[in-house]
């Protein structure tokens, strides 16, 4: 006979709002209503595992933990998308080599920093680690990328940086050989980021709607992309500004093609659909 907490449960309004509302005040996510389902899914089998029948009881088990419990780590990590592909909107790679690096050698700087401001399992940085050493190969020239999310289980996958050789197809084949050592025997189905590649790239837990970011550096080049377009606009624009702050006079930003800031106030200017730059 099935136990009672196995079978299917729904959430109520009441109990949507209050979900709704905690992923917007910790993550900035904004889910309109017809995410009800989407809600109800990602979080129904964190519910069970934890030996609650109800949508309510695992609310009120919420309401009673501080706000360091790990447990909100799980809830926003139960409530983020984390969709990523290698060279994924190659368009912005091409504009990298062929147009941001051109431009970028000419201010005569050594060393190029980079940030990948929602890095998913990585990759993103992985990507722009590829195209970054081939095309800075005998120049002396060194570049470092943070990749940041606030999604701790994608973190580890991107540390890890072993991916399945099914996704192979997704990388021009002048990286293949170089980027990646390839898995024999019982792992043979798997491939793991060089070290070559892997060197530069450091990962970091951030969180993007807490100002100001914990960073020291100041970056030539960000990528922000397929994020915001779960914000609202006064997230996005207190991203960007915060973006903004701890980058470099003559950097850029790159959104995805699917996102604008036309509809805030910003400090970047526009140069083209997804790519603005900062002034001097």
């Amino acid at each position: 006979m099935i136990e009672a907490r196995q079978l299917p449960f729904h959430m109520d309004r009441a109990e949507f709002e209050y979900f709704r509302s905690k992923i917007y005040s910790l993550a900035g996510i904004s889910l309109s209503d017809a995410k009800l389902d989407l809600l109800q899914a990602r979080l129904r089998s964190r519910v069970s595992s934890i030996g609650m029948g109800s949508f309510g009881e695992y609310r009120s088990y919420l309401e009673s933990l501080s706000q360091t419990d790990r447990e909100w780590e799980t809830f926003i990590n139960l409530l983020t998308t984390n969709k990523t592909d290698w060279f994924r909107e190659p368009e912005h790679f091409n504009y990298i080599e062929n147009e941001f690096l051109p431009k970028w050698f000419s201010l005569g700087k050594k060393h190029l920093s980079v940030w990948c401001a929602a890095c998913s399992t990585g990759e993103e940085p992985y990507t722009l680690s590829l195209v970054l050493n081939e095309a800075l190969k005998g120049t002396g020239i060194t570049y470092s990328i943070l990749a940041s999310d606030i999604d701790t289980k994608v973190l580890k996958i991107a540390q890890n940086g072993v991916y399945s050789r099914n996704v192979m197809y997704q990388i021009p084949e002048k990286y293949q050989q170089t980027g990646f050592c390839l898995g024999t025997k019982e792992i043979s189905s798997w491939m793991k980021v060089s070290k070559a590649i892997k060197g530069p790239v450091q990962f970091k837990h951030l969180n993007l709607t807490l100002q100001p970011f914990d960073l020291t550096e100041k970056f030539d080049l960000v990528l922000c992309r397929n994020v915001m377009i779960y914000f609202n606009p006064e997230t996005v624009k207190n991203v960007v500004d915060g973006i903004y702050k701890v980058c470099d006079k003559n950097s850029v930003l790159i959104i995805a093609h699917s996102e604008s800031l036309q509809s805030i106030h910003s400090s970047w200017k526009y140069h083209r659909p997804s790519i603005y730059f900062k002034g001097k």
